[in-house]
């Protein structure tokens, strides 16, 4: 089921009410301070390493860059490396990248086709498409093998659309539980593999913890600072309206400027008749838990943002942009490159801040992060992960306590 006329006509009345708005909220709570050391500590990163990046259903390809039979991607930035494949039958599946013999990388360029099948380039065992050993030299040498043992191990794998997947827990639940309310508002995103094309992908290094570039995703009090010259000449940062979903998720809308449309003609087809007129009304978001943000800009264009953490405490910035447009026509791409160089610009501008705050934090600068009632949505990602790693298990100086469940929706 799309939206329906009462919720959008909701999400837009909360961000006009926001524009409306001269004080604090009499029945918010005042957030509590953040410890800054989330965004430093090592052994909390582990814990959320383990628990967040182990136990959370985990955005990771277009199915554009696995079209094929054999077409693969490879996921290196996770506790496990992982080869995303597409089989012989057109599933599209995830298995580690790890020859069960001894342990080589069976493919090491990031993207590619195998062909028909993957083979070990240190011993030439070989594997088809759905992980299963198929062969390998010598076999005389090898007593009977049992398969459970040199197949290949393969992690939980599901598409909504043209969004594949992963979970490196087993037993996790179904990814459609896990989206929850956003699979509901979304729910045309199952329907659109193939007419939801991508248009590139950006992927950047960034000196920060994680959390940095996913909380500047999620607010928008920064916007008349850091975006002063390109977004906020057309968004209207004081028009923020927010809702906190469950499972650590959430949407917002920051509406237009009065007077101001979004852009001029746009040749892109809809995509999302069930969002009715949200994205064009601003820019129109959720946020996934833990890394993930799709973002709509007008009806036919929309970027996938996630960052990744890196074992050294950095991150790896990816972003993919779809369009309702392909790249193959001269329209399309011309579009797709607009959309794409405006959009970069301002995304890059939230990456350029972010390092000075990494030092605060490393350098013992900042002791505590104050956020206030626009920035809630940072807060609900923190409350989240606490709750997914399991408060008992994290230092009491490092927790954040619990205070906004009254106020999840959804």
């Amino acid at each position: 089921m799309a939206m329906s006329e009462t919720l959008i006509a909701e999400v837009k009345h909360r961000a006009q009410r926001e524009r409306e708005r001269h004080e604090y909220p009499e029945d918010f709570p005042l957030l509590p301070p953040v410890p800054a050391a989330r965004y430093s500590d090592p052994e909390f990163a582990a814990l959320e390493q383990e628990a967040v990046f182990g136990r959370s259903w985990l955005f990771v390809a277009h199915a554009d860059q696995v079209r094929q039979p054999g077409d693969y991607v490879l996921v290196e930035h996770l506790a496990l490396p992982l080869i995303v494949v597409r089989g012989q039958d057109g599933v599209v599946r995830a298995h580690v990248n790890t020859c069960k013999h001894r342990g080589a990388a069976l493919l090491t360029e990031p993207s590619g086709s195998t062909g028909r099948r993957m083979t070990c380039p240190y011993h030439s065992w070989v594997y088809d498409l759905e992980g299963r050993l198929v062969g390998y030299p010598d076999a005389a040498n090898f007593r009977e093998m049992d398969p459970a043992c040199v197949d290949l191990t393969s992690v939980r794998c599901e598409s909504w659309g043209p969004m594949i997947f992963v979970n490196l827990d087993p037993d996790a639940a179904p990814l459609s539980e896990y989206l929850g309310q956003v699979g509901e508002d979304l729910s045309e995103m199952a329907d659109l593999d193939g007419r939801l094309h991508l248009a590139g992908i950006t992927i950047r290094d960034v000196p920060v913890n994680w959390k940095l570039p996913v909380d500047a995703n999620i607010e928008t009090y920064h916007v008349n600072t850091v975006h002063r010259n390109t977004a906020s000449k057309v968004l209207d940062q004081t028009t923020t309206g927010i809702q906190l979903l469950r499972n650590g998720h959430s949407r917002m809308l920051i509406a237009l400027r009065e007077g101001m449309p979004l852009t001029g003609k746009q040749p892109f087809p809809p995509v999302f008749e069930g969002l009715g007129d949200l994205p064009e009304s601003g820019t129109f978001s959720y946020h996934v838990f833990p890394n993930l943000s799709i973002v709509f800009v007008g009806h036919g264009f929309l970027f996938l943002i996630t960052n990744w953490p890196k074992p050294d405490g950095t991150s790896s910035y990816h972003v993919h942009w779809c369009s309702s447009l392909s790249s193959e026509t001269e329209e399309g791409k011309k579009a797709n490159d607009l959309f794409m160089g405006f959009n970069q610009d301002v995304l890059f501008e939230d990456l350029a801040v972010l390092p000075g705050m990494q030092t605060s934090i490393d350098s013992g600068a900042l002791q505590v992060v104050n956020l206030n009632y626009q920035e809630r949505r940072i807060y609900h990602v923190h409350e989240a992960i606490d709750h997914t790693i399991g408060v008992e298990r994290i230092p009491e100086d490092l927790r954040v306590p619990p205070v906004l469940g009254p106020f999840v929706e959804g």
